[in-house]
């Protein structure tokens, strides 16, 4: 007993002497590099690694599973990309958005949203990455580190993942890498392809009855031509199970690897053995079906969705460009723009980029960028912006900043970096695919393990089927490619989506809140109509001459806006300015005066909010006496915008309530609602912010449509918001979508747009589980070949590829009619 307990004595001094060890041990943290202040709240692991936090520990742990031995050693990053991180390098190509430290990549070997995710854990990998932005479409990666950070450990991360990183100073940059790319996957496609027609060939002859030494000759020479498939053409499929196996992710690539190696050791057992049953002419027809599917999918994307923002809102304009050599302007492309240019815009037209005006003076609408829609007067050697628009005269500019270097330019690139992240739904088809393959790996197991005793070379062939014919690639595949062609529609007729999600949450709105003033009527206070006192119905009815000349006459000595509003309707419409005696004003009415001894008074009155225009929303009425005789009104406010109507009727069908929530007075809210026939308990009026911040939180999947800046607020509570008046720059800091259109019709348009995309996908995937669960039958019952499987996977996803191009009616249709920022 005694030898027991100094047993255990000496066991605890020896772990009280490993602690000293530790904690003496390392003064850094071991995952991220920080250095540790405080050793009593360090965590060391049983390999007297120090680290700053149980997270570090732990991702640490998980890390070491994975054998990631460069992403263990914070400082550690692979010789060839030392370069990334010279002063001289980091000065040409930092990107320094929103004053990160931040560089853009090519990053060659992106293939599905299985690589989105492996790119998405890189911040949890190397903690100095502040956060990463991978477009797929063009295969970019936007990386922004934390302050001390190093763009060589991330290249030599991804370079441990399997990719190869390029690093780019523009998106123009990256088409040479696509090209590069493209050709690298054209020529597996040509080799798959002429391999797989001379398989084809000799097995014909096989299959026709060819027997003897010949037969063997072209079994051998079968086996020669699936060699650079298996080695070469299937490289890509290999390198994605490899990367999602890395990262203890199940990968859609999964059966296809599984099929072909499995197949290829059978064929070459059968053919040492003898035997006919090769299945070198599935497997290579299956990697060349595959290979070309892929590749459509990926010229899709570049075809479709490659474009930026600054392509779809400005680089597309023609622009007329002064030439010297004919002393005339060319029409050229906006992108084709460059620095010192002599551009001419005409009156409607949109300034191209950042320039001087000169000529004397151009009127521009600068709203865009000011969120101001009163015209602005620019004078020779002003600054003039791209984006904003010509709208009196004409502009002769000298370019000094690009489209893509221009103001507007750098707002969109900002939205462009996030606009294609993965989304919900795409993440849960991903997962699902992903499922999928295992599931197909063990139906088809537990298949051949039943029938193995009934027919092995059957058990064979129906398992190796059902792996071939039951690939998830449709699946993980189709839903990015609808969403990302639905965001290029919505780019190109002037609606900026901030990102993909976005879109996606309008599919389940089910509450909309309209601001009123600016979002359903126009926001200009001015003169409506001019109302009898003597009859109901005073349509089109106007006062005689005298009576306007009397107005005019005293109303232009008032500073009051109503006073200013009318002088300024009866400037063009008066013959003479009357002498006006006796002025006086009545302190919070009017005023009055006496013409021609006929005494007037101009005072104001409630309006009743009887208009009978669908249009006109009265807000302030006017009374005019004449001795003391009221002779009429003036009929001052807003109008609404003429799709409000049409528009509200349309989302009321959809099943969505419409609401207005505004800071007005009731009963111009009150008109508004009734001439849009919104009930009275679905709006509210005289609200201040944080009131309609209050009202949204108690309606979930609701839309709040407004003024990017003085709806803020309340956009910040709604699943979804949509700017439709306001400066770009303000709208995207608070709402989801900016639209470049005046009305609220875009609002209808997004939604269906929501909607039809939504339409499309669920036709993917019912078309993906029908296909899928006949053909594993059909299968598994013997009715399909491995061959035949290996035509029917790729075919179905060419189907739905086609089908997400396609669209329904609505989708082909939302950009017959280009509402784009040159209009």
């Amino acid at each position: 007993m005694n030898n027991s307990y100094m047993a255990t004595q000496e066991t605890k001094k020896q772990a009280d002497d490993s602690t000293v060890s530790l904690t003496n041990k390392c003064s850094n943290c071991t995952h991220c590099g920080i250095a540790i202040t405080d050793r009593d709240k360090s965590v060391f692991n049983n390999d007297g690694d120090a680290f700053c936090c149980w997270g570090c520990e732990t991702v640490n742990k998980i890390l070491k599973k994975g054998n990631f031995s460069l992403i263990n050693k914070p400082s550690a990053s692979l010789p060839e990309y030392d370069f990334l991180d010279t002063k001289s390098f980091l000065q040409d190509y930092s990107a320094g958005i929103d004053n990160n430290k931040s560089m853009r990549f090519f990053v060659e070997g992106i293939q599905c949203t299985a690589c989105l995710w492996i790119i998405d854990q890189i911040p949890e990998w190397v903690p100095q990455v502040e956060n990463v932005h991978l477009n797929m479409s063009q295969n970019t990666l936007l990386i922004s580190l934390k302050e001390p950070g190093y763009f060589g450990k991330v290249a030599s991360v991804l370079s441990a993942l399997g990719y190869k990183a390029y690093p780019i100073k523009s998106l123009d940059e990256a088409k040479y890498f696509q090209k590069k790319e493209n050709h690298q996957q054209l020529m597996k496609l040509g080799v798959a392809a002429a391999c797989a027609g001379n398989i084809m060939l000799f097995s014909f002859s096989l299959y026709s009855g060819l027997k003897g030494q010949m037969a063997v000759l072209f079994g051998y020479l079968n086996l020669a031509f699936f060699l650079p498939v298996l080695l070469y053409c299937a490289q890509p499929f290999y390198r994605s199970l490899w990367r999602s196996l890395k990262t203890g992710r199940p990968s859609i690539d999964l059966p296809i690897v599984v099929a072909v190696i499995i197949g290829f050791v059978l064929s070459l057992f059968n053919l040492i053995q003898g035997n006919d049953d090769f299945y070198f002419d599935s497997l290579s027809t299956l990697i060349f079906l595959l290979l070309a599917s892929r590749y459509l999918l990926s010229r899709t994307q570049q075809t479709f969705i490659n474009s930026s923002y600054m392509q779809t809102f400005l680089d597309s304009q023609i622009c007329h460009r002064w030439n010297n050599k004919s002393n005339d302007y060319d029409k050229v492309p906006a992108r084709n723009l460059n620095v010192d240019d002599k551009v001419l815009i005409k009156e409607g037209e949109r300034v191209p980029s950042d320039g001087i005006v000169l000529n004397e003076w151009v009127n521009i609408n600068p709203s865009i960028l000011t969120g101001e829609s009163l015209p602005q007067k620019l004078f020779k050697d002003s600054s003039i912006y791209a984006g904003t628009q010509v709208v009196a005269g004409y502009a002769k500019i000298l370019v000094k900043h690009t489209a893509g270097n221009s103001r507007i330019g750098q707002i969109l690139k900002k939205v462009e970096e996030q606009i294609y992240n993965k989304t919900p739904l795409i993440s849960l088809t991903d997962k699902a695919a992903q499922y999928f393959s295992i599931f197909i790996l063990v139906a088809g197991a537990l298949f051949f393990s039943f029938y193995i005793n009934i027919d092995p070379t059957e058990a064979i062939k129906r398992t190796l089927a059902l792996i071939i014919l039951a690939c998830p690639c449709a699946l993980a595949f189709a839903t990015p490619l609808t969403q990302s062609l639905s965001l290029k529609k919505a780019a190109r007729k002037g609606y900026l989506i901030k990102n993909a999600e976005s879109l996606e949450k309008l599919n389940y709105v089910k509450n909309a809140f309209f601001d009123k003033t600016g979002t359903l009527t126009q926001g200009h206070f001015e003169f409506l109509s001019w109302k009898s006192p003597l009859f109901a119905e005073s349509d089109n009815y106007i006062p005689d001459q005298e009576t306007l000349n009397a107005i005019y006459s005293i109303e232009v000595y008032s500073q009051h806006p109503i006073a200013r509003t009318l002088v300024k309707h009866l400037e063009e419409k008066c013959i003479k300015k009357l002498p006006v005696h006796s002025l006086r004003e009545i302190p919070g009415s009017g005023i009055s005066g006496i013409i021609d001894n006929d005494n007037y008074k101009i005072v104001s009155a409630l309006p009743d909010g009887n208009d009978k225009d669908d249009t006109d929303i009265i807000s302030s009425l006017v009374s005019i006496y004449k001795n003391g005789k009221l002779i009429v009104y003036a009929c001052l406010g807003d109008r609404l915008h003429s799709d409000a109507k049409e528009t509200i009727a349309h989302i009321n069908s959809m099943g969505i309530k419409t609401h207005i929530l505004s800071g007005d007075k009731s009963i111009p809210v009150s008109s508004v609602a009734k001439k849009l026939h919104i009930a009275n308990e679905q709006f509210s009026s005289n609200l201040i912010p944080e009131r309609k911040n209050d009202i949204i939180k108690n309606f979930p999947d609701s839309l709040m449509v407004g003024d990017g800046a003085n709806d803020s607020l309340a956009m910040s509570s709604d699943t979804v918001s949509i700017a439709v008046q306001g400066s770009v720059e303000t709208c995207l800091v608070a709402a989801d979508i900016y639209v470049t259109r005046k009305g609220v019709s875009p609002v209808k348009d997004l939604i269906l747009l929501s909607k039809n995309t939504f339409r499309v996908i669920k036709r993917n995937l019912v078309f993906s589980f029908i296909y899928n669960f006949a053909g594993g039958v059909a299968a598994l019952l013997g009715y399909i070949s491995p061959f035949t499987a290996a035509i029917l996977m790729p075919a179905s996803s060419i189907i739905v590829l086609s089908s997400s191009a396609l669209g329904t009616r609505f989708l082909r249709r939302f950009n017959k009619i280009n509402f784009s920022l040159n209009n």
